[in-house]
């Protein structure tokens, strides 16, 4: 029987199936918090969703409830509620809207994935992203760096977006693949960079249904989503039909088991592939966008990161280095700073399973429930000037100090992202090799947000180069 494309596949058996939605006529003699009613109120959530977000919160409180696409959506933004929903509660809910469209994408990988195969996945995966082999990867990530930026000049103005995605890219793909995707470099860019623009058209609910009309936006859509299958699954199958063994990561994967014998097969090594290079490029690669942009904004942290760059890399050859990454404190404290303000992941959509109570509020069973790292990392309870850049919020035990779910940007419990030490090292390794030898600039205003499947800044983000 031949296998069908994620595109085409159904959601898989095992699933929990998903609860019906509730409707306006559904409501009657439910006790639901109050929230934003307007006939205009689709338009607004498409137009600015994380300023309506916002918006919501400052007036109606941590859970607000309101229709979008004729069904009920409840925030849940207090830290006390994350937590619930992403640890002690996290069986009553499965991903929410958008999660089914994502996997037209990424096939059933972590990402996407539900319960039982999720965890299923997550043990077999959790070898390659422990810590002592994630920092096998930092001689390559530095060497990736330095090689990308030595083609700068002195003066040059460049596309920084474009850039830390090819610089990102490039890394992930190394790890990943070794030389294996090479030929195919530019063919999987272009194909993940229509799949996750498409993928962001997903808020409203019922928008899927679209997906199989002969319009050209869908179309191009599947397309991209094909072709990131055959890339994939024809270097996994080529890989295993030759014999070789490499100590890249997808080695790792290959050989990854439980101690009863279970494997992988090809194609969920194929989904996670395609699960890492999304999560292992776009991501970073937005953090690292914002970071610098910030960075032009406060250029008084250039010397002390030139500093710390000089400190960690003396030690590049030791066995200890990427613990010098990750314990580095000024780099550290920016990049956590980043991710609070400009989270990649700045929304987290869940349906619930079951009638189940979140910080004290009742929620009914098949509605929408909307986290967002973007809203409750911006909370002034937590985090004064909370708008505001502030690394130096981030010294001593602050974040020890703070409350478990004011702060998420890898979410957490069996969710948390296996790769967030991956995204921690590299990003780190990035930024202190850049001030070690530039300075970069905005050339206009700082970068408008432009939130799809993840929290891109909008356009080139154009930065002057200034070597030192």
């Amino acid at each position: 029987m031949v296998e069908l494309a994620p595109f085409q596949t159904p959601r898989p058996a095992e699933y929990a199936p998903i609860p019906k939605p509730l409707k306006k006529r559904d409501l009657k003699g439910l006790k639901i918090p109050d929230g934003p009613r307007s006939a205009f109120l689709t338009l607004r959530f498409q137009r600015d969703t994380p300023a309506f977000l916002l918006d919501a919160r400052d007036r109606y409180g941590d859970c607000s409830s309101f229709l979008l696409g004729g069904q009920l959506f409840i925030t849940a933004f207090s830290p006390e509620m994350v937590h619930e929903v992403t640890v002690s509660k996290q069986s009553s809910f499965i991903k929410g809207v958008g999660f089914d469209r994502m996997r037209k994408v990424l096939g059933s990988g972590l990402l996407t994935n539900e319960e039982p195969i999720h965890l299923r996945h997550r043990r077999l995966m959790q070898s390659p992203f422990h810590i002592s082999k994630i920092s096998s990867y930092a001689q390559t990530m530095l060497s990736l760096t330095r090689k990308h930026i030595s083609n700068w000049k002195d003066g040059q103005v460049v596309a920084l977006g474009p850039e830390m995605m090819s610089l990102t890219f490039d890394i992930v793909a190394d790890i990943l693949f070794g030389t294996d995707i090479s030929a195919d470099t530019k063919r999987v860019q272009d194909s993940m960079h229509i799949a996750i623009d498409r993928i962001e058209r997903t808020m409203l609910p019922g928008l899927d249904r679209l997906d199989n009309l002969p319009i050209a936006y869908f179309r191009k859509f599947e397309k991209a989503a094909n072709e990131l299958h055959e890339v994939a699954t024809r270097i996994v199958n080529e890989r295993i039909a030759s014999g070789i063994m490499r100590d890249d990561l997808m080695g790792v994967l290959l050989e990854a088991q439980t101690v009863e014998g279970e494997r992988l097969t090809p194609r969920e090594i194929s989904d996670e592939t395609l699960t890492l290079i999304l999560s292992g490029h776009e991501t970073t690669a937005n953090v690292l966008t914002w970071t610098f942009a910030y960075l032009s904004q406060n250029p008084r942290y250039w010397d002390g990161l030139a500093e710390e760059a000089e400190a960690v890399f003396a030690k590049e050859n030791d066995e200890d280095f990427a613990k010098a990454l990750l314990s580095a404190p000024l780099s550290g404290a920016i990049f956590s700073e980043v991710l609070r303000l400009a989270p990649p992941v700045w929304v987290s959509p869940r349906r619930a399973l079951e009638d189940i109570t979140l910080g004290g509020k009742d929620i009914p069973k098949g509605a929408h429930v909307l986290l967002s790292q973007y809203v409750t990392q911006r909370d002034e309870k937590y985090f004064s000037s909370a708008n505001e850049f502030i690394p130096e919020r981030w010294s001593g035990e602050f974040e020890k100090s703070l409350p478990r779910g004011a702060y998420f940007p890898f979410l957490a419990g069996s969710r948390k992202c296996l790769g967030d030490q991956f995204a921690l090292l590299e990003g780190r390794i990035i930024i202190l090799e850049m001030a070690r030898g530039a300075r970069l600039s905005l050339t206009g205003e700082f970068p408008k947000a432009q939130p799809r499947a993840t929290y891109r800044p909008k356009g080139a983000v154009a930065m002057k180069v200034e070597l030192i």
